[in-house]
This record gives C-alpha cells, structure tokens and sequence, in this order.
C-alpha cells in the first residue's frame, strides 16, 4: 500500500510538470499567433464541398477493401460491413 502510494505522488509530481510545460508551450503558441496573419474562416459551401470529399475518400477505401467504421477504421474487410455502410450513409 505504501509503495502505490509513493508511485502515485510521483505520477503526480510528473504531472504537474508536464502541465507547466504544456501551460508554457501553449503561451508561446499564443505569443506567435499574433504575429501571424488571422486564418480565413470558411463559407458553408466550402464546408460542404470538404463534407463531400471526405465521403468520397471514404468511399473508396472502402471500395478497396478497407473498414471505414470508427470501431475497425483502416482494418483490411474480408466481407462487407454494416457498421462502414451506416457510417458512410450518415450526413
């Protein structure tokens, strides 16, 4: 019981270190940002024709015999799947 307790104050103390490192890392990120030109937001059409070309790429993995499902997603299919084709058939 001793020896868990101990490992869990250093997971602990290991942490809190890295969430400081990731705290500065992201104000540095933050810091470059506003240097950076702002990014152009897209137009809904642009986000459906994206919506649009992620199914077709999903569709012909698919096609070439891969799951596309998030439960095998890049598994090789030796038969047709259900779960893909819901998947696939979802807007």
């Amino acid at each position: 019981m001793e020896k868990s307790v101990q490992e869990l104050k250093i997971l602990i103390r290991e942490l809190i270190l890295e969430i400081a490192d990731l705290k500065e890392r992201v104000a540095t990120l933050e810091r470059a940002g506003n240097s950076e030109p702002q990014i152009r937001l897209r137009s809904e059409a642009d986000l459906i024709k994206l919506r649009g070309e992620g199914y077709e790429q999903l569709g012909q993995l698919y096609n070439e015999g891969y799951h596309v499902c998030p439960i095998a997603y890049g598994q090789i299919r030796s038969d047709g799947c259900l779960f893909c084709i819901a998947f696939m058939e979802k807007e």
